[in-house]
């Protein structure tokens, strides 16, 4: 597989096709094989870039204590969409650091990209929240918005809470399980995923522990790379919440909620998702 070298690190990738690039980001515990269904539909009209990043397989593993920020992350794809087209790139990114990441990089390099898919970014920032949020960012939250604070409350109490302290036991599975099951993942899918999961686990506890940047709606608003926000019904109502705010200050939007899906609907409904994105990019064309 080939690979690029940003910013004193190397990012494993895999390509199919010619045409305009299109470049996938996965989300976190994730990485380049989470796009399997979406290889051949894309690499048939467009060139499809699928990369992993920082300390994601068959990256090397953080180191023990190394904090990997969703910085460190958007520098390294800006500076790989350099590498290996200049952009301007269709980039697809997944939660994060595949979609709050493109989303940050269409505020600070709209250069680059010809267009953005959002899937259900965890861009808790837009929401006035660091993550965890604090109780005082929850309680603001509260007084602006009851109905996304309860439900944040409610995700916070019943998933990443249960998660964290089985990392914290050092049971590493139990922790991927409860953070997927509270995100719609069934069984079957849970199964699929885990030694994927539990192999970038490392990393995605790095981005955790480096915290996440802040991002304000007067920023979001400055953002004109035309976006299309993808959504699964069945996802927490907090990404919901996440992707209502991104869909009423972005300039140039679209939006697509796929029946029945959970936050990984791109694997659960690939059909529908690639279709979706494939019109969407068709229509961005230069």
């Amino acid at each position: 597989m080939p690979t690029a070298t940003v910013n004193g690190t190397t990012l494993d990738y895999i390509e199919q096709g010619t045409g305009d690039p299109v470049v996938f980001v996965h989300g976190g515990a994730a990485d380049q094989r989470v796009w399997d269904k979406q290889v051949d539909a894309f690499g048939a009209t467009h060139r499809a870039i699928f990369v992993s990043c920082r300390g994601s397989w068959p990256n090397d593993k953080p180191r023990e204590g190394e904090e990997i920020s969703l910085d460190n992350h958007v520098d390294d794809l800006a500076a790989f969409i350099r590498l290996i087209d200049d952009g301007p790139v269709h980039l697809v990114g997944h939660s994060s650091p595949g979609g709050f990441g493109g989303l940050l990089i269409a505020h600070r390099y709209p250069r680059l990209l010809r267009s953005v898919v959002l899937c259900e970014p965890a861009a808790f920032a837009v929401l006035g929240l660091t993550f965890p949020p604090g109780p005082s960012q929850v309680f603001g939250l509260l007084l602006r918005d009851p109905r996304t604070a309860i439900n944040m409350m409610k995700f916070g109490a019943t998933v990443m809470r249960p998660a964290f302290k089985a990392m914290e036991r050092g049971d590493d599975e139990l922790a991927i399980r409860t953070f997927g099951s509270g995100n719609g993942m069934s069984e079957e899918d849970l199964d699929r995923f885990v030694p994927m999961m539990l192999h970038n686990l490392p990393a995605m506890k790095a981005q955790l522990e480096a915290g996440f940047p802040p991002l304000t709606a007067d920023d979001v608003r400055s953002i004109h790379v035309p976006t299309l926000l993808v959504t699964g019904t069945e996802s927490p109502r907090v990404l919901h919440a996440i992707v209502g705010c991104l869909e009423k200050w972005l300039q140039d939007v679209q939006r697509l909620d796929i029946e029945g899906a959970h936050h990984g609907m791109f694997d659960s409904h690939p059909d529908v998702f690639n279709r979706g994105v494939l019109e969407f990019i068709a229509s961005r064309k230069a």
